[in-house]
């Protein structure tokens, strides 16, 4: 499970796939709440994004990481190579949050009164 809410890709995927259904459902079944609810589905994601290496990491590990002191210029290990690749990873989910909260609030704001402007009652 934390292996899925870690990866960037399907977090965003699938906060696009919900937002998409719900307008669809709400065009469909003429009700603006199905999009307007999706927004807040898709802030969610953006910020499981932006706590992505506390996710990653459990919050334990997370601050032990954090507490890590460099021993200075050595060739980098296996392990410290993974570690900035998820490093990189990490920026990358926290950009990505930035989008997706943005949009999501956004979307649970104001998406019913874009619906009712385009023709789709409550």
């Amino acid at each position: 499970m934390r292996h899925l809410l870690s990866n960037t890709c399907f977090i965003a995927a699938c906060s696009a796939v919900i937002a998409v259904l719900s307008f669809v459902a709400s065009v469909c079944l003429n009700d603006v709440e199905w999009f307007q609810a999706s927004g807040a589905i898709m802030t969610v994601g953006g910020v499981l994004l932006a706590a992505r290496k506390i996710v990653r990491l459990e919050l334990e590990e997370f601050m032990k990481n954090e507490k890590t002191i460099d021993g200075g210029l050595f060739e980098p290990t296996p392990e410290e190579n993974e570690q900035s690749r998820q490093f990189d990873l990490d920026i990358r989910a926290y950009r990505w949050s930035i989008g997706l909260v943005i949009v999501g609030t956004l979307i649970w704001a104001y998406g019913g009164i874009v619906l009712r402007f385009a023709g789709v009652d409550a």
